[in-house]
Order: C-alpha cells, then structure tokens, then sequence
C-alpha cells in the first residue's frame, strides 16, 4: 500500500540511477523553464500542496520516480519538506521503470483552437505553458557553423540558469560558523569518473573531462572565487573540492574564511548537479576545522600524497574512517610516489598518479 506524508528534503532524492536495474530520470529543465516552474510553485502553492512527489524507499531516505524537476524546484526555493507519495518498499524494478516513463508520458493531445480562444497567451507563457508548436521537418546534418552557434546558445542558457541559482543564499549548516554543509544525496557514489584533470593546467578550457582536482598553485583557480560556473560550463561530472594553501602558521579566522570559501562553493557545484569529493589536505591545524560542513556518513573524500609526509596520510584515511563510519572509505589519493602508493594499496584506497607537463624551452 502506498502511503502520504510530508518527508524531510534532505531524505529525498533525485533518481540519478542509484537503483540497479533503474535508468536515470529522462526529462531535463533548465534555464527559463525552470525559473518558470520555481515562479508556478511559489504563486501556486495549492496545487503543490495537491500533487505528491512519488517515491520509492532507498538507503534510509527515498528515491524519486516522480517529480524529479519539481524536486530540484523545491530545493532551489528553499523548502525544508515536501509532500510524498510513498511506494511500497520490495516493488519490482519493472515496475518502477513503468511508473518512471509513463509519468514523463504526455497522453493525449492538445486543443490548440480551445487554448487559443479561451486563454491568454501572455498569460499561458508566464506560467510555463507552450502555446507554439513546430511542424515537423525531415531531420538534416547541421553545418559546422550551425553546430557552433547551437553550443554557443546552449552554453549562455546554462550560464543563464547557473547565474539565477548563484546569487546571494545561506545553505543549511552543522557547526556555530555557517559553514555549509555538502549534500551526502550529490556524492560520489563508487570510484573516480575519470578523464581526471587539473583544473586551470591547460592554456584554454577542455570538454570531455569528468572529474576536475584542484591540487595545483592556488593562483591557476582564484577567477573561480568570483564565477564558479566557469566549472560547470566545462561539462564535467564530479569535482575534488578547491584545497586552498592552509598552513600551520595561516591565522584561524583566515583559515576558516578559506574552509567557508571551498565548501560554499562546493554545495552550490552539488546544488547544480555536480558530485563533490570532500577535500582533507590541510595543516595539521585546521585539520579539525576542516570537518566543519562534512556531514556524518558522507563517504567521498580526496587529498594528495606527499612522500615525505605520510603520517599524514595515515591521519587523513583516518579521519575519513570516522566520518564515513566505514573501515574502507571512498577516498581518492592524487600523487606521492611509491611509499604512497604502498600505504593507499594497504588500505584499499585509490591511488591516482600525478602526471606532470614537462615544459621544453625553444633551443633545448
């Protein structure tokens, strides 16, 4: 028996193929389709408070078959519940997978004459309803200036919707300092998406990579501190969170400026879709500091692997453990050499080698 109830949006989340056997949600928004639908929600709230989002329990929360977008929505305006429609839990994949693609089924068809005399248009825009359709047309290979302009007008309208979600916000927070708290829903689940990059290592932007690292000179991502979505238009799956240089002689209130900088921008790369490893290189100083926005069980975390310090290592695979609650922690160690190696094998941890760009001056 399915079942309603308010639900914690915490608890609740976006079908991004967790299920084994269920395929990701098919419907996307974004950009002035998805202001519109925040803009619905907001003016329209009866209607939210008449439609559950139908879900599925999963790992202690909920998966969503139903309602993805307006998920997102919720978010996005800041709603701390949400009304849901609980399945039973043992339904067959099968089942789901039907549930999934027929609530993304537009059954029926459309009275345009009817929609044309008894509705504004005006007014059907504003509310996100598409009045205008185009007649189909034999599909034919666009020219490669057709392909230019189509990423050109696909990139300003994700930096369009990464701009409305920017803004000035205040996200939900574990510790007396408002630093922000990373999303355990928008982790890693398994493994290192790779290709893995540096961020900033090449002359110009690259496509095609999945994860990004920050592992570099902090002066190769500062321009990030002022636009972040530089990031999320590159198209890129996961990121290691921005270790920023924090020493053992670095001021505490500087250091937790710095902690607050990487972890705001981090929850809102979460907030866009992107997943986040939890970053652990810091001085022993800040080291605790630095757990401040990591919720407990979060279980993705990164550092980089120094030869000649590999007490530190052992520290941070520690900390891992305690704040992931498993003896093995997903956790990705970029570079060290072979002693770091050693002790990343010891600890089933992955071990990344750092790859370098050995510069040759003209004449050599």
């Amino acid at each position: 028996m399915t079942k309603r109830e308010y639900v914690s949006i915490s608890k609740v989340y976006p079908n991004d193929g967790q299920i084994e056997g269920l395929p990701k949600n098919p419907r996307l928004i974004k950009g002035e389709r998805f202001r519109k639908l925040c803009k619905s929600i907001k003016e329209l709230p009866e209607m939210t408070e008449a439609r559950d989002i139908l879900v599925y329990p999963y790992n202690g929360g909920y998966i969503v078959i139903g309602g993805n977008m307006r998920l997102h929505a919720y978010r996005h305006l800041g709603w701390k519940e949400v009304p849901c429609c609980i399945l039973p839990e043992g339904m067959p994949v099968e089942k789901l997978r039907q549930m999934l693609i027929q609530d993304n089924n537009p059954f029926g068809e459309t009275d345009w004459d009817m929609i044309a005399n008894e509705w504004d248009s005006k007014e059907l825009d504003d509310w996100g309803f598409e009045v205008w359709q185009e007649p189909e047309q034999k599909y034919s290979e666009p020219s490669l200036e057709e392909q230019q302009e189509e990423e050109s007008e696909e990139d300003i309208e994700k930096t369009d919707f990464y701009d409305m979600m920017l803004g000035d916000r205040i996200y939900d927070s574990n510790n007396d300092f408002d630093i922000p708290n990373l999303r355990a829903d928008e982790q890693p689940v398994s493994g290192l998406v790779i290709p893995l990059s540096a961020w900033g290592a090449d002359t110009r932007q690259k496509k095609g990579i999945s994860t990004y690292h920050f592992y570099v000179e902090d002066y190769r991502f500062e321009a990030i501190w002022k636009d972040p979505t530089t990031v999320l238009n590159s198209g890129c799956e996961a990121v290691i969170e921005p270790n920023l240089s924090l020493f053992d002689t670095t001021p505490v209130a500087y250091g937790l400026h710095q902690i607050y900088k990487k972890r705001w921008i981090s929850r809102y790369w979460q907030e866009c879709g992107v997943k986040v490893w939890a970053d652990l290189n810091v001085a022993k100083k800040f080291q605790k500091w630095n757990r401040l926005g990591i919720p407990d069980g979060y279980n993705a975390f990164a550092t980089r692997g120094y030869s000649d310090r590999q007490e530190y290592l052992k520290e941070e695979i520690q900390i891992a453990r305690e704040i992931s609650g498993k003896d093995i922690p997903n956790m990705i160690v970029y570079g060290g050499g072979d002693k770091i190696k050693d002790i990343c094998v010891q600890n089933s941890i992955i071990y990344v080698e750092q790859f370098m760009a050995n510069r040759i001056k003209k004449g050599d």
